[in-house]
Protein backbone atom coordinates (compact mmCIF):
# COMPACT_ATOMS: atom_id res chain seq x y z
CA UNK A 1 0.00 0.00 0.00
CA UNK A 2 1.08 3.60 -0.63
CA UNK A 3 -0.08 6.85 0.90
CA UNK A 4 -0.51 9.51 -1.77
CA UNK A 5 -0.36 13.19 -0.81
CA UNK A 6 -2.52 15.75 -2.61
CA UNK A 7 -2.19 19.52 -2.29
CA UNK A 8 -4.21 22.44 -3.64
CA UNK A 9 -2.50 25.83 -3.70
CA UNK A 10 -4.17 29.23 -4.05
CA UNK A 11 -3.21 32.10 -6.34
CA UNK A 12 -3.14 35.24 -4.20
CA UNK A 13 -2.49 38.46 -6.08
CA UNK A 14 0.62 40.29 -4.97
CA UNK A 15 2.42 37.27 -3.54
CA UNK A 16 6.06 36.94 -4.51
CA UNK A 17 8.00 33.79 -5.32
CA UNK A 18 9.12 33.23 -1.74
CA UNK A 19 5.58 33.42 -0.42
CA UNK A 20 4.34 30.96 -3.02
CA UNK A 21 7.18 28.57 -2.27
CA UNK A 22 6.35 28.80 1.42
CA UNK A 23 2.71 27.94 0.71
CA UNK A 24 3.70 24.86 -1.27
CA UNK A 25 6.25 23.78 1.32
CA UNK A 26 3.71 24.08 4.15
CA UNK A 27 1.10 22.07 2.26
CA UNK A 28 3.62 19.42 1.28
CA UNK A 29 4.86 19.11 4.85
CA UNK A 30 1.27 18.77 6.09
CA UNK A 31 0.82 15.65 3.92
CA UNK A 32 4.16 14.26 5.08
CA UNK A 33 3.21 14.72 8.72
CA UNK A 34 0.21 12.48 7.99
CA UNK A 35 2.44 9.79 6.53
CA UNK A 36 2.33 10.48 2.78
CA UNK A 37 4.80 8.33 0.84
CA UNK A 38 4.77 10.64 -2.17
CA UNK A 39 3.50 14.14 -2.94
CA UNK A 40 3.81 16.46 -5.94
CA UNK A 41 3.43 20.16 -6.74
CA UNK A 42 1.70 22.12 -9.54
CA UNK A 43 3.19 23.59 -12.70
CA UNK A 44 4.70 27.10 -12.65
CA UNK A 45 3.06 28.26 -9.40
CA UNK A 46 6.18 29.77 -7.80
CA UNK A 47 7.01 31.82 -10.91
CA UNK A 48 3.65 33.54 -11.46
CA UNK A 49 5.11 36.84 -10.26
CA UNK A 50 8.43 36.44 -12.09
CA UNK A 51 7.73 34.68 -15.37
CA UNK A 52 10.73 36.35 -17.00
CA UNK A 53 13.10 34.17 -14.98
CA UNK A 54 13.25 31.69 -17.85
CA UNK A 55 15.19 34.28 -19.82
CA UNK A 56 17.90 34.59 -17.14
CA UNK A 57 19.37 31.08 -16.84
CA UNK A 58 21.89 32.01 -14.14
CA UNK A 59 19.14 33.30 -11.85
CA UNK A 60 16.94 30.31 -12.70
CA UNK A 61 19.79 27.96 -11.79
CA UNK A 62 20.22 29.68 -8.44
CA UNK A 63 16.52 29.64 -7.57
CA UNK A 64 15.83 26.08 -8.71
CA UNK A 65 18.90 24.73 -6.87
CA UNK A 66 17.81 26.38 -3.62
CA UNK A 67 14.26 25.00 -4.03
CA UNK A 68 15.58 21.50 -4.69
CA UNK A 69 17.76 21.73 -1.58
CA UNK A 70 14.76 22.78 0.50
CA UNK A 71 12.57 19.97 -0.82
CA UNK A 72 15.41 17.48 -0.43
CA UNK A 73 15.63 18.33 3.27
CA UNK A 74 11.88 17.73 3.66
CA UNK A 75 12.06 14.41 1.83
CA UNK A 76 14.86 13.25 4.09
CA UNK A 77 13.20 14.53 7.27
CA UNK A 78 10.00 12.58 6.61
CA UNK A 79 11.55 9.71 4.66
CA UNK A 80 9.20 10.29 1.71
CA UNK A 81 9.26 10.93 -2.03
CA UNK A 82 8.71 14.51 -3.19
CA UNK A 83 8.06 15.49 -6.82
CA UNK A 84 8.72 19.21 -7.33
CA UNK A 85 7.92 20.96 -10.59
CA UNK A 86 10.51 23.45 -11.90
CA UNK A 87 12.06 24.93 -14.99
CA UNK A 88 15.35 23.26 -15.80
CA UNK A 89 18.33 24.93 -17.46
CA UNK A 90 20.41 22.33 -19.27
CA UNK A 91 24.02 23.49 -19.32
CA UNK A 92 24.88 21.01 -22.07
CA UNK A 93 22.57 22.43 -24.73
CA UNK A 94 21.89 25.86 -23.24
CA UNK A 95 18.11 25.35 -23.36
CA UNK A 96 15.40 25.70 -20.71
CA UNK A 97 12.87 22.89 -20.16
CA UNK A 98 9.53 22.60 -18.39
CA UNK A 99 10.19 19.74 -15.99
CA UNK A 100 9.45 17.84 -12.81
CA UNK A 101 11.76 15.55 -10.89
CA UNK A 102 11.68 12.97 -8.12
CA UNK A 103 13.55 13.12 -4.82
CA UNK A 104 13.82 9.85 -2.91
CA UNK A 105 13.27 9.11 0.78
CA UNK A 106 16.79 10.27 1.57
CA UNK A 107 16.38 13.48 -0.40
CA UNK A 108 18.52 12.24 -3.27
CA UNK A 109 17.75 13.06 -6.89
CA UNK A 110 16.15 10.09 -8.70
CA UNK A 111 15.43 11.45 -12.16
CA UNK A 112 13.71 14.12 -14.22
CA UNK A 113 10.99 14.31 -16.84
CA UNK A 114 11.04 17.18 -19.34
CA UNK A 115 7.68 18.06 -20.88
CA UNK A 116 7.59 16.67 -24.41
CA UNK A 117 4.48 18.37 -25.79
CA UNK A 118 4.68 22.15 -25.55
CA UNK A 119 2.05 24.80 -26.22
CA UNK A 120 2.37 27.67 -28.68
CA UNK A 121 3.35 30.12 -25.95
CA UNK A 122 5.99 27.78 -24.54
CA UNK A 123 7.55 27.31 -27.98
CA UNK A 124 7.26 30.76 -29.52
CA UNK A 125 7.07 33.17 -26.59
CA UNK A 126 9.04 31.45 -23.84
CA UNK A 127 11.52 29.65 -26.07
CA UNK A 128 11.37 26.37 -24.15
CA UNK A 129 12.79 23.15 -25.54
CA UNK A 130 10.81 19.92 -26.00
CA UNK A 131 11.72 16.88 -23.95
CA UNK A 132 12.15 13.69 -25.96
CA UNK A 133 11.85 10.82 -23.48
CA UNK A 134 9.19 9.24 -21.27
CA UNK A 135 11.09 7.74 -18.32
CA UNK A 136 9.50 5.52 -15.67
CA UNK A 137 11.09 5.40 -12.24
CA UNK A 138 11.21 2.33 -10.00
CA UNK A 139 10.32 3.39 -6.46
CA UNK A 140 9.59 1.16 -3.48
CA UNK A 141 5.88 2.01 -3.81
CA UNK A 142 5.70 1.11 -7.51
CA UNK A 143 6.64 2.34 -10.97
CA UNK A 144 6.08 6.09 -11.23
CA UNK A 145 6.02 8.38 -14.29
CA UNK A 146 5.33 12.07 -14.91
CA UNK A 147 3.36 14.05 -17.47
CA UNK A 148 2.91 17.82 -17.38
CA UNK A 149 -0.21 19.86 -18.22
CA UNK A 150 -0.61 19.91 -22.05
CA UNK A 151 0.81 16.36 -22.22
CA UNK A 152 -2.64 15.14 -21.17
CA UNK A 153 -4.01 16.21 -24.57
CA UNK A 154 -1.93 13.45 -26.17
CA UNK A 155 -2.96 9.83 -25.46
CA UNK A 156 0.44 8.69 -26.72
CA UNK A 157 2.03 9.95 -23.49
CA UNK A 158 -0.04 7.67 -21.30
CA UNK A 159 0.45 4.87 -23.84
CA UNK A 160 4.23 5.25 -23.54
CA UNK A 161 3.94 4.87 -19.78
CA UNK A 162 1.44 2.03 -19.99
CA UNK A 163 3.83 0.12 -22.24
CA UNK A 164 6.42 0.47 -19.46
CA UNK A 165 4.01 -0.79 -16.77
CA UNK A 166 3.71 2.48 -14.87
CA UNK A 167 1.55 2.18 -11.75
CA UNK A 168 1.17 5.90 -11.06
CA UNK A 169 1.43 8.96 -13.30
CA UNK A 170 2.20 12.22 -11.52
CA UNK A 171 0.43 15.04 -13.36
CA UNK A 172 1.37 18.62 -12.41
CA UNK A 173 -0.50 21.24 -14.42
CA UNK A 174 -1.20 24.94 -14.57
CA UNK A 175 -4.91 24.45 -15.24
CA UNK A 176 -7.19 23.86 -18.21
CA UNK A 177 -9.98 25.50 -20.21
CA UNK A 178 -12.06 22.51 -21.32
CA UNK A 179 -14.85 21.31 -19.05
CA UNK A 180 -15.80 18.49 -18.87
CA UNK A 181 -13.25 17.23 -21.41
CA UNK A 182 -10.28 17.73 -19.10
CA UNK A 183 -11.57 15.25 -16.56
CA UNK A 184 -12.77 12.84 -19.26
CA UNK A 185 -9.28 12.69 -20.74
CA UNK A 186 -7.55 12.18 -17.40
CA UNK A 187 -9.91 9.39 -16.44
CA UNK A 188 -9.53 7.78 -19.86
CA UNK A 189 -5.73 7.75 -19.48
CA UNK A 190 -6.13 5.83 -16.22
CA UNK A 191 -8.62 3.34 -17.67
CA UNK A 192 -6.71 2.68 -20.88
CA UNK A 193 -3.54 1.62 -19.10
CA UNK A 194 -4.73 0.50 -15.66
CA UNK A 195 -2.76 3.13 -13.76
CA UNK A 196 -3.44 5.79 -11.15
CA UNK A 197 -3.24 9.44 -12.19
CA UNK A 198 -2.43 12.10 -9.59
CA UNK A 199 -3.18 15.67 -10.71
CA UNK A 200 -1.92 18.80 -8.98
CA UNK A 201 -2.95 22.20 -10.36
CA UNK A 202 -2.92 25.88 -9.49
CA UNK A 203 -5.98 27.81 -8.30
CA UNK A 204 -9.23 25.91 -8.82
CA UNK A 205 -11.49 28.99 -8.86
CA UNK A 206 -12.52 28.25 -12.47
CA UNK A 207 -13.98 24.84 -11.53
CA UNK A 208 -12.43 23.05 -14.50
CA UNK A 209 -9.30 21.19 -13.47
CA UNK A 210 -8.51 20.12 -9.91
CA UNK A 211 -5.97 18.40 -7.73
CA UNK A 212 -7.16 14.83 -7.38
CA UNK A 213 -6.49 11.14 -7.72
CA UNK A 214 -8.02 8.81 -10.31
CA UNK A 215 -7.80 5.05 -9.83
CA UNK A 216 -7.23 2.31 -12.39
CA UNK A 217 -10.96 2.06 -13.06
CA UNK A 218 -11.14 5.75 -13.98
CA UNK A 219 -12.95 6.67 -10.77
CA UNK A 220 -12.09 9.95 -9.05
CA UNK A 221 -11.30 8.70 -5.55
CA UNK A 222 -10.01 12.01 -4.17
CA UNK A 223 -10.57 15.64 -5.11
CA UNK A 224 -9.58 18.86 -3.37
CA UNK A 225 -12.27 21.54 -3.59
CA UNK A 226 -10.83 24.20 -1.29
CA UNK A 227 -7.78 26.41 -1.84
CA UNK A 228 -4.79 25.80 0.44
CA UNK A 229 -5.98 22.32 1.30
CA UNK A 230 -4.41 18.87 1.37
CA UNK A 231 -5.31 15.22 1.74
CA UNK A 232 -3.60 11.85 2.09
CA UNK A 233 -5.13 8.80 0.40
CA UNK A 234 -3.96 5.21 0.83
CA UNK A 235 -4.09 3.02 -2.28
CA UNK A 236 -2.68 -0.23 -3.62
CA UNK A 237 -0.66 0.83 -6.65
CA UNK A 238 -0.16 -2.82 -7.59
CA UNK A 239 -3.90 -3.58 -7.65
CA UNK A 240 -4.83 -5.69 -10.68
CA UNK A 241 -7.93 -4.77 -12.66
CA UNK A 242 -9.74 -8.01 -13.48
CA UNK A 243 -12.31 -8.10 -16.26
CA UNK A 244 -14.50 -10.61 -18.12
CA UNK A 245 -14.10 -9.63 -21.76
CA UNK A 246 -15.30 -13.04 -22.92
CA UNK A 247 -18.68 -12.26 -21.38
CA UNK A 248 -18.47 -15.44 -19.30
CA UNK A 249 -18.11 -15.17 -15.52
CA UNK A 250 -15.84 -18.21 -15.21
CA UNK A 251 -13.10 -16.49 -17.22
CA UNK A 252 -11.40 -13.40 -15.89
CA UNK A 253 -8.23 -11.70 -17.01
CA UNK A 254 -5.79 -9.03 -15.88
CA UNK A 255 -6.90 -6.38 -18.40
CA UNK A 256 -3.58 -4.53 -18.45
CA UNK A 257 -1.63 -7.68 -19.29
CA UNK A 258 -4.35 -8.86 -21.68
CA UNK A 259 -4.21 -5.63 -23.69
CA UNK A 260 -0.41 -5.73 -23.69
CA UNK A 261 -0.50 -9.26 -25.06
CA UNK A 262 -3.07 -8.42 -27.74
CA UNK A 263 -1.88 -4.93 -28.70
CA UNK A 264 -0.35 -4.90 -32.18
CA UNK A 265 2.42 -2.39 -31.50
CA UNK A 266 3.87 -2.74 -34.99
CA UNK A 267 0.63 -1.47 -36.52
CA UNK A 268 1.09 2.00 -35.01
CA UNK A 269 3.54 3.25 -37.59
CA UNK A 270 1.24 6.12 -38.56
CA UNK A 271 1.30 7.35 -34.96
CA UNK A 272 5.03 7.18 -34.35
CA UNK A 273 6.03 8.89 -37.59
CA UNK A 274 6.20 12.68 -37.89
CA UNK A 275 2.53 12.99 -38.84
CA UNK A 276 1.02 15.26 -41.50
CA UNK A 277 2.61 18.60 -42.30
CA UNK A 278 1.64 21.08 -39.61
CA UNK A 279 -0.30 24.21 -40.50
CA UNK A 280 1.15 27.63 -39.70
CA UNK A 281 0.33 29.31 -36.39
CA UNK A 282 -1.61 31.91 -38.35
CA UNK A 283 -3.83 29.22 -39.86
CA UNK A 284 -4.25 27.45 -36.55
CA UNK A 285 -5.25 30.61 -34.67
CA UNK A 286 -7.49 31.82 -37.52
CA UNK A 287 -5.34 34.87 -38.23
CA UNK A 288 -5.09 36.09 -34.62
CA UNK A 289 -1.91 34.56 -33.18
CA UNK A 290 -1.31 35.25 -29.44
CA UNK A 291 1.60 37.63 -28.96
CA UNK A 292 1.90 37.54 -25.16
Amino acid sequence: MAKIGLIQVEIIEGQDMQERQDMMANLVESTLKEGADIVCMPEAFQYLSCREIIHTPERLDEVSAAWQERMSALAKKYHAYIVPWDYYYNHDDGRVYNSAYILDREGEFVGRYCKCNLTHSEIELKGLANGMKYPVFDLDIGRVAIMICFDNYFPEVAAAYGAQNADLVIYPLYGDTLKPQWEHKMRARAIDHSMYVLSCQNDNKYDIAYSGLVDKYGEVIAKLDKPQSYKVVEVDLKHRVLTHTTGRAEYEEDIHEYLHRCRNYKSYEAVVQSGPEAKTWDEIFLGNVPSK
